[in-house]
């Protein structure tokens, strides 16, 4: 089949990779232009650009997509396929382009977790157990029918970093096994439930910011959630610092210290009050700085029992 895949973020390199190795044929690649990302607002091209550029792919980077020479470069293409991982909303004129249409891989067990961090919510919720899913694209976002889909369980040091990478590895290989399925005509794709919809929203700068009154089994999963990025943040003496990787102890509730307040300091621990029970902080990282164990943290930084994280 030839296809043309459309993608942004290193999650969706394995799948690229994954196709181009495949039977099929892969005649673009479509990613976001060049854009300004990091501290240093440096442009930078998207993962998948860089990838498929040393793939030898021919590469398409559109910011209109309603454009209608976007449309026409897409229909010269004669593909029978689209296939989306992490892109963006393919507008209705895009969708029935190709002969089979336009699939996408989504980070959940649709209809659970629609929207853009199925990821980043389902380690935020503490679940258990997620997985993947192929589906057909219709107009509305994550609602048409389900192709595929692969369950994983969620391990208890797994966080955003570490489970999108596996994801995007397991994501590649039920890609090749639905667009098999499509290429045979052998699919029976399943209408979604609506009444078992949850939304997994796009998470914001106020997301990310720790609320230590809150329990530290919630404070833990957030932190799990949003590391390496965009990270959980937190004031510490007027510094603002991403607390990225921690530890429930539940085994002393600390009550004489308040949400926020230093219970313990030991070499490679600092133990904070929540609302519910201690967390136990292993790694931080300093704004503008690199990621380091808390015991590194400390040899330029001075705490004390009773400093208080957060405004």
């Amino acid at each position: 089949m030839n296809l043309v895949f459309m993608g942004n973020p290193s999650f969706a390199v394995p799948a690229l990779e994954k196709l181009a190795a495949s039977e099929n044929k892969i005649v673009a690649v479509v990613s976001n232009p060049p854009q300004k990302m990091g501290r240093g607002k440096k442009i930078r091209e998207m993962a998948i650009a860089v990838k498929a550029i040393s793939m030898g792919l021919h590469v398409i980077q559109e910011q209109d997509l309603k454009s209608s020479h976007f449309k026409r470069e897409l229909e010269e293409l004669n593909a029978d396929l689209f296939v989306v991982v992490a892109f963006r909303i393919l507008p209705k004129s895009l969708i029935t382009i190709p002969k089979f249409g336009s699939i996408n891989l989504h980070g959940s067990l649709l209809p659970a977790y629609r929207g853009a961090a199925p990821i980043q919510w389902a380690l935020i919720n503490g679940d258990k157990e997620t997985g993947l899913s192929t589906f057909f694209i219709t107009p509305k976002v994550d609602t048409g029918a389900v192709i595929c889909q692969y369950r994983l369980p969620i391990r208890s040091d797994d966080n955003y970093g570490a489970l999108s990478e596996k994801m995007g590895s397991l994501g590649s290989e039920l890609l090749v096994k639905t667009i098999n399925l499509i290429k045979s005509g052998s699919t029976s794709a399943i209408k979604q439930n609506d009444n078992q919809v949850t939304l997994a929203p796009k998470i914001t700068k106020d997301m990310t910011i720790i609320d230590w009154s809150k329990p530290a089994r919630e404070l833990h999963n957030l932190v799990r959630g949003l590391t390496p990025t965009p990270g959980a943040a937190t004031i510490i003496k007027g510094k603002r610092i991403k607390i990225q990787e921690t530890r429930v102890d539940n085994d002393n509730n600390g009550s004489n210290y308040l949400p926020g307040e230093i219970t313990v300091i030991k070499k490679s621990i600092v133990t904070v009050q929540t609302g519910k029970g201690l967390l136990l902080i292993h790694r931080v990282q300093l704004e503008g700085k690199k990621t380091m164990n808390i015991g590194s943290f400390m040899n330029g930084f001075t705490l004390n029992i009773g400093d208080k994280f957060g405004n």
